[in-house]
């Protein structure tokens, strides 16, 4: 019993993840529960409060206080803005808002990366840095408590929250808070406050969205890791140029299978609780451009960069005509590539991705005319071929642990690229290498497909869908191992 009631405690080295099977022991006791109350709006939200605040405590313990502090912060300068009859007064409360968002986010994520640049710029080669732990899922929940603030301030949000908890449950909502998908205040705090219909169509449905996404996990994601990507990239001077860009291939598949399976899991916890949450995938891998690939990765935190970052700027740069869309858009994912950590690699991806972009931007026109003059499915298989190699080109450096690895990969694949050993890589690495074919068959299947899959699920008895649930899930885990992987984005 004592084993029991210490696994519900925070463990730093074990902390709660969405396909374990302690997550799945709590949220089954908890939507027992959740079941009887959810036609009580009162009761179902406090429930559903106490829960993502204890999901938060197991995977991130006293740092609970932080979010507590941002929520409880950001809900009273909420309604100051909003109160506030003059214009300086209301920037006067964002600019705090700001302040108290931006400063955290920076001592915890960044305090470390200044002090090394400041040492290196000073010379200084042996330095220490200072014990700091990452809250998980703090850059995400920072993202979607100052966008209230932000619509509020801007008038895009008519009305404050008038409920502290309900507002305390918007920035703590378990399903969203670790990774993601960033919902906005106006899409998920009216579903707080309503009534919800749990119908059999949404149990079904997030069944199905928590099947796909184990799969997606477990059975690809993980696979490829522990198989291929963590092998060449944990040491990389070891392989061929070949090897290496056969890795970067598969890391590309495995980190989007690894976050929409994340995604596909929050998404389909959240309709069981009655809940809709944005998608964060619409087949990135279709992408005829690196632009188009950032409408269709990551959507939710595209559009939040998007509205609250390009926007603002590109209208503060709108006088120097495409020079200034240029700009606004190198400035962005600079700026994103550094919110996804504080390491040299992830601004140089970055710049990598605002120049692509800039090139799309400056090329519009001739793509234009060139479109008219080829074969439309000629000119969109070659469009999505280049945007793909340009990605796995770009995620090298997102991937490695430093620049001077990431550069001694791209040098073995640029003057060390051997097909002939194409044999022999196969040979060793067939697995991985149907498993990556499998991967890109799935992802390229029509969506519709999808959905008539989903649609045959939804509309089984009851007993059939539990059924099918269980031994998918048994079959699943019969994979899991010591190869599993935490997902990728909790990193973040």
């Amino acid at each position: 019993m004592s084993d029991f009631f210490n696994a519900l405690l925070y463990h730093p080295e074990h902390p709660l993840v969405f396909y374990s099977v302690l997550f799945f022991v709590l949220f089954s006791s908890f939507y027992i529960i959740y079941a009887f109350t959810s036609q009580s709006i009162k009761w179902r939200n406090g429930l559903l409060l106490l829960f993502s605040l204890y999901f938060y405590y197991k995977v991130s313990g006293i740092a609970i206080i932080f979010l507590l502090m941002v929520a409880t912060s950001d809900f009273f300068l909420g309604k100051a803005i909003y109160f506030s009859s003059q214009k300086k007064a209301k920037k006067y409360y964002l600019i705090i808002s700001l302040l108290i968002n931006l400063g955290l986010l920076i001592f915890f994520k960044y305090t470390n990366f200044f002090i090394k640049i400041g040492n290196e710029i000073n010379g200084i080669s042996d330095f220490t840095t200072l014990n700091i732990l990452l809250p998980i899922g703090i850059s995400f929940y920072i993202f979607k408590s100052f966008t209230y603030i932000f619509d509020l301030y801007r008038g895009t949000l008519e009305k404050p929250e008038k409920n502290y908890f309900n507002y305390v449950l918007y920035v703590s909502f378990f399903p969203n808070i670790l990774a993601g998908p960033i919902s906005k205040a106006s899409d998920l705090l009216p579903q707080i406050k309503n009534k919800l219909n749990i119908n059999s169509q949404m149990v079904g449905k997030g069944f199905f969205l928590i099947m796909c996404g184990a799969f997606k996990k477990i059975v690809v994601a993980d696979f490829l890791a522990g198989n291929l990507v963590n092998r060449v990239f944990d040491a990389p001077t070891y392989f061929s140029g070949f090897e290496t860009l056969m890795a970067s291939y598969g890391y590309m598949i495995q980190l989007f299978f690894d976050f929409s399976g994340y995604t596909d899991m929050v998404v389909g916890i959240a309709c069981l609780l009655g809940f809709s949450i944005a998608p964060n995938f619409n087949k990135p891998f279709s992408a005829t451009n690196i632009t188009d690939f950032w409408r269709r990765w990551h959507m939710t935190l595209s559009v939040w960069l998007r509205d609250y970052l390009f926007s603002p700027l590109s209208l503060s740069f709108r006088k120097w005509g495409n020079t200034g869309i240029m700009l606004a858009v190198m400035i962005t994912f600079l700026i994103c590539g550094f919110w996804h950590g504080a390491n040299y690699t992830f601004i140089i991806w970055g710049g990598l991705h605002g120049i692509a972009m800039a090139w799309d931007i400056l090329t519009n026109k001739g793509r234009s005319k060139l479109k008219k003059r080829v074969n439309k499915g000629i000119y969109k298989f070659i469009s999505i071929f280049i945007t793909f190699q340009v990605l796995c080109f770009t995620f090298i450096i997102f991937r490695a642990k430093d620049v001077s690895t990431a550069l001694g990969i791209y040098e073995k694949i640029g003057t060390n690229l051997d097909f002939s050993l194409a044999g022999k890589w196969m040979n060793l690495y067939i697995y991985p290498f149907l498993m990556m074919i499998f991967a890109l068959l799935l992802h390229y299947t029509p969506a519709k497909w999808n959905q008539i899959l989903e649609n045959i699920y939804i509309q089984l008895h009851w007993s059939l869908k539990a059924i099918v649930f269980v031994v998918v899930l048994v079959v699943i885990y019969q994979i899991f191992s010591s190869q599993a992987q935490p997902f990728i984005y909790l990193e973040f």
